[in-house]
Parts: C-alpha cells; sequence; structure tokens
C-alpha cells in the first residue's frame, strides 16, 4: 500500500470522499506503474501479530523484470530470540530445529533482505501488515526500509471485485497460480502471478 500524507480538510475544500478516491486513483496509478519493472515482491512470516511482542522469523523476495520474469529469489529464517510458538511451526511448517540450524540474526538478514531490494518498489500482500513489521525491524537494527510500497490486496480488489474474497489462496485459484503455503517464498511466487494477472486486467479495463 503507497502511504500518504493526511492533509485537514479546509473550508470550500473537497469533501472526504472524494479527496479518498483521489487517492486511491492515484495509488492504483502509482502500483501499475511500478508494475512495468522492474519491482520487488516479498513476503514476511513472523511469530505472531503485535509488533510489540512477536518479531519476523522468514524474509523472502523475488525480483521481477520489465517483461514479468523472475530473475532472482531471496530467502532467510531468522535466529529469533524467542521459541518459534508451536501453532506458528503448525502453520508455516518452520521449526525450531529449522531456525537453529539455518537461523540468522535479524540484523543480518535484514540487511541482506535491504541489499536485494535496493531501491525498487515492493509490493506485499496486505502491505500494511508487512511494513509494520520492517518499521520495527528497522527501529530495532538501526537499518532503514524506505522503498516504495505497494498493496497487492489492493490490486486484487480493483481488479476483481466480483469475488466474495481476495485472501492469497482464493486468488491463487481465481488466477490458475500454485496454492499459498504460508513458506515466505511460496507465498512470494504465488503473489507475483496475482500481481501481473492484475496488472493485465486493471491495465485492459
Amino acid at each position: 500500500m503507497t502511504f500518504f500524507n493526511r492533509r485537514p480538510r479546509t473550508s470550500g475544500g473537497a469533501p472526504r470522499a472524494a479527496v479518498n478516491r483521489t487517492q486511491a486513483a492515484a495509488a492504483l496509478e502509482s502500483a501499475l506503474q511500478a508494475l512495468r519493472g522492474p519491482f520487488i515482491v516479498a513476503d514476511l512470516e513472523t511469530t505472531g501479530l503485535s509488533t510489540s511482542t512477536c518479531e519476523i522469523l522468514e524474509f523472502a523476495a523475488v525480483r521481477v523484470e520489465a517483461a514479468g520474469t523472475l530473475a532472482r529469489e531471496y530467502t532467510q529464517v531468522v535466529r529469533t530470540r524467542s521459541p518459534v510458538p508451536s501453532f506458528i511451526t503448525r502453520l508455516t511448517g518452520i521449526t525450531q530445529a529449522e531456525v537453529d540450524r539455518h537461523g540468522v540474526p535479524v540484523v543480518q538478514a535484514f540487511s541482506s533482505f535491504l541489499e536485494f531490494v535496493e531501491d525498487l518498489p515492493v509490493f506485499f500482500h496486505n502491505a500494511s501488515f508487512d511494513r509494520r513489521f520492517l518499521g520495527a525491524a528497522a527501529d530495532q537494527t538501526g537499518l532503514p526500509f524506505a522503498n516504495p510500497t505497494h498493496c497487492t490486496l489492493a490490486l486484487a480488489r480493483r481488479a476483481w471485485p466480483e469475488l466474495p474474497s481476495h485472501k492469497l489462496e482464493i486468488l491463487a485459484r481465481h488466477v490458475g497460480a500454485s496454492d499459498p503455503t504460508h513458506r515466505a517464498l511460496a507465498d512470494v511466487r504465488t503473489t507475483v502471478a496475482v500481481a501481473l494477472a492484475a496488472s493485465s486486467r486493471l491495465a485492459a479495463a
């Protein structure tokens, strides 16, 4: 999702609904421009929903070139400070043993992630969630994440308003992509397919 500074209403100005529509149209145009590439699609797995008590557990990202081809991939498990909750293991398949064996400190994983994404626009499915955790990681590590971000959930809602849900698994079936698995890299690959399909649908509208 692209974020905008909220401006106070002034007398005689446009009603709030009209301002929101203008901002949404600008966000959509910015996202469609970014999808011309190159761009990044990324995903995080976390140990829960709250940035105050939970941590990033896994980073993943794919670089997509202008032709829509997947150029490079990045994935890294994080060695969290707290044990991996059992319900997260059931959801993602990421075990404490995998974290102990392959995990690296968050500062190392985040630094590598930032190096991978460079200064390219980054797409997430439900971007506000990932941005909150990236913001927390930036505060923790002192490594800023300043890339423009966009939300494939918002794109999907515009592209397929007729769908009853825009969860990633529903969209995957709709566009013929592989089912997401709650492992970050697999979900990124699915999100790439959704982003490209939404781009084509909206461009033709």
